[in-house]
């Protein structure tokens, strides 16, 4: 699996249809329309991004805030006087503050189980590269019922380093070696041009098995257009610098 950044891939994927009759009022008016539309998901997804860039925001600094709490507690416990009453004064301060460490966990406990619950529901429309990647941290993820058995603060990092990936992997270009199942019913080894988590194009090395992918609740729905291969094909050469950039027209479906 490669990974490439929208800046360096962004160029060879102007995603406009009919572009070649610009001219044509009625081609204008859908290529408007179109563009509408993309500037809206690309408001959403930006607003998407703010979201979970807030969240991780929160869930770092609970991180850093607990684990400076947890170090302080051990460097008072190590250094502790032998002194009968700074003992007991300390010991009472020590736990003081292991009842506040331990309110303030159930509280990230809590916060932590609507986060777990939607990135469970997110799986099914991960790509199968990113799923694969990030697999053995969704096994991590806790049911409801059984949240309270896994200590919140290895609740969290799995939670942050989750989102971590599933926020990478939406701002870059991928292209991902993969198997389909053409009409005949057989699989055939393709090369699958991932949009970040929005669309995807797929084409063999003949160029006569082609298609788009676009997620669905129940997963990613792949639908074969072997006209599109001739354009993929040069679409993943340019992202492999095989040959130089150019226009090409994808089509895109906005949902």
């Amino acid at each position: 699996m490669v990974n490439r950044r929208w800046q360096a891939a962004l160029v060879p994927l102007i995603l406009l249809p009919g572009v070649a009759r610009a001219a044509d009022p009625t081609v204008l008016e859908a290529t408007r329309s179109t563009l509408a539309k993309w500037v809206e998901t690309r408001q959403l997804i930006s607003r998407t991004r703010a979201d979970w860039q807030a969240d991780k925001q929160v869930l770092e600094q609970t991180v850093g805030m607990f684990e400076g709490e947890l170090a302080s507690l051990t460097a008072q416990s190590g250094a502790v006087a032998t002194n009968s009453v700074e003992v007991a004064r300390q010991r009472a301060e020590t736990e003081t503050a292991k009842a506040e460490l331990e309110a303030g966990l159930a509280l990230t406990s809590r916060t932590l189980a609507p986060l777990e619950a939607r990135l469970r529901r997110l799986t099914p429309v991960l790509p199968p590269p990113l799923l694969k990647t990030v697999q053995s941290l969704v096994d991590r993820l806790p049911e409801e019922l059984n949240a309270d058995a896994v200590p919140p603060l290895k609740r969290l990092q799995t939670v942050i380093t989750l989102m971590n990936e599933v926020e990478k992997f939406n701002s870059m270009v991928t292209l991902s070696p993969e198997l389909r199942q053409d009409p005949a019913g057989g699989e055939i080894k393709v090369q699958v041009l991932y949009l970040g988590l929005a669309q995807a194009w797929f084409v063999d090395e003949s160029g006569d098995f082609a298609g788009t992918g676009v997620p669905q609740a129940a997963g990613w729905v792949w639908t074969p257009r072997k006209d599109l291969g001739p354009r993929i094909k040069g679409v993943i050469a340019m992202y492999e610098e095989k040959q130089p950039a150019e226009f090409v027209a994808l089509p895109v479906e906005i949902q």
